[in-house]
């Protein structure tokens, strides 16, 4: 008999396991942004890894209330799986104007500063 049980957890690879990773998009699919509601998920530069993903949230301008929900997220995620996870906001090199959201699900994450 198959067995359903997830992959083991390691923190520090969160998003290796598919239920993990989709309860944070889903998470942030439902988010409501304070000047635009919410935003649908798309992806940038390519699929997660088992460390992070970034999603492209087009033209935002952030507020206050926006950067408190989306620490409240994180923190809510962390403190169930215990993970390390953190975020940042960088404009797209792509695309003039688009902001990406960068969720890095561990400190083990690759550096990218260009």
């Amino acid at each position: 008999m198959a067995s359903s049980t997830p992959a083991p957890f390691d923190p520090m690879e969160p998003f290796a396991r598919d239920d993990i990773l989709r309860e944070v998009l889903d998470e942030l699919a439902k988010f409501d942004y304070k000047l635009y509601g919410p935003i649908p998920v798309r992806l940038h530069r390519g699929q997660p890894t088992k460390y992070e993903f970034d999603i492209n949230l087009g033209v935002v301008h952030f507020t206050e209330q926006d950067f408190a929900g989306l620490s409240e997220i994180v923190r809510n995620i962390n403190a169930k799986w215990g993970t390390q996870m953190t975020f940042c906001v960088y404009p797209s090199k792509e695309k003039a104007r688009d902001m990406i959201l960068n969720i890095r699900g561990s400190p083990m994450a690759p550096a990218e500063i260009d």
